[in-house]
């Protein structure tokens, strides 16, 4: 099991979808190894903490997971509109 970070950044004047934990977990059931999702959500803006606990053979598997779930997540729900990966945070 390998736990891995992703974390968002947004604009300052929005907060993080409180769907977001949801969103993610739509998107991950098409992966396997995604085991729990925990969510860090700012209350406007700044920076959102996804972490993901993952069953994968290395931890570059793992990050490669969940950074592809996120970018799938960010790319498809329009709840997510205005967030993106911090840059150098994955």
């Amino acid at each position: 099991m390998h736990m891995v970070t992703v974390v968002l950044s947004g604009p300052q004047s929005t907060a993080l979808s409180a769907d977001v934990l949801d969103i993610l977990w739509v998107v991950a059931s098409f992966e396997h190894g995604v085991e729990h999702l925990h969510v860090n959500r700012p209350e406007t803006g700044g920076l959102g903490h996804l972490t993901f606990f993952i069953k994968a053979t290395t931890q570059e598997r793992a990050v490669a997971l969940a950074h592809a779930v996120t970018c799938r997540a960010l790319e498809n729900s329009p709840a997510l509109s205005g967030w993106c990966l911090a840059p150098g945070r994955l």
